[in-house]
């Protein structure tokens, strides 16, 4: 068997309503991993946000975090999860962002470091705000409306051609939001990253997800599915499309079609 990596998004995917993973994925996934299935979370959850929803991930070999901004390998034998990787922003990006707070468009920004999303809302002054904050592995903001959010893509974009600037949407709600990052961020580069580490090629990748953050890794791994209850902009671009959705153990049912039955 050629090696295999497995990349599945968190919520909508790997997930279902009740933000848990069933017993029976959990169980199928260890079982994979056990015969040698690189099993990688690509979420776009901060870390410890990816471990609270998954009881630790101990079924997984790494996370790709941060919507890629960020990766971290499962090591067992420490019971850590050891960075390999992070593509951070600067407090000054941060600050400048911020900066455009307007009460009257935005809900917060959130400010995401690996443990903790600080959320601000010109309440505070923003310099205060960031002393409190280590590290920034990526940026979020919320809005009132949907209707702010491509207004402030535009702003963002031509304000902070440096970075990537992208709309985010799962796939069981309306509510859109702007993810920013470094400019070379994305979800899939995470994956390839471990894949060099894992020796492993890409037509041996089979990425799983159902938003918008969702699209480039399905349209570039070797094998992209699309979970039943994805967004339809995310099937248009996968190979798959599940059978069943992330309440009916949508992933497992699938591998266990794709892959030998275990």
């Amino acid at each position: 068997m050629d090696k295999k990596l497995i990349a599945l998004d968190l919520d909508g995917t790997l997930l279902n309503s009740d933000g848990i993973v069933s017993n029976a994925t959990k169980s199928y996934l260890q079982k994979l991993k056990e015969k040698g299935y690189i099993i990688t979370i690509a979420t776009g959850r901060i870390l410890n946000r990816a471990l609270v929803g998954t009881d630790g991930a101990e079924f997984t070999n790494y996370i790709v975090s941060d919507a890629g901004a960020a990766v971290f390998k499962n090591n067992e034998i420490n019971k850590a999860w050891e960075e390999v990787y992070a593509h951070g922003l600067s407090k000054d990006i941060a600050k400048n962002i911020a900066s455009y707070y307007d009460k009257d468009k935005f809900m917060t920004i959130n400010i995401c470091d690996r443990n903790k999303i600080h959320h601000y809302d010109q309440t505070v002054n923003i310099t205060e705000f960031l002393e409190n904050i280590n590290e920034i592995i990526h940026v979020s903001v919320s809005f009132i409306n949907n209707e702010f959010v491509e207004e402030y893509l535009k702003i963002f974009t031509k304000k902070f051609p440096m970075l990537k600037v992208e709309i985010m949407q799962d796939s069981f709600g309306e509510v859109k939001w702007l993810e920013i990052a470094q400019k070379d961020v994305e979800k899939y580069k995470g994956i390839t990253e471990i894949a060099k580490l894992e020796g492993i090629s890409n037509e041996n990748i089979i990425a799983f997800g159902d938003g918008l953050n969702d699209v480039d890794m399905l349209k570039k791994c070797g094998v992209g599915v699309a979970m039943k209850n994805a967004l339809p902009e995310v099937k248009e671009q996968a190979d798959y499309i599940t059978s069943r959705t992330n309440n009916e153990n949508g992933v497992v049912e699938f591998l266990k079609e794709y892959l030998v039955e275990i």
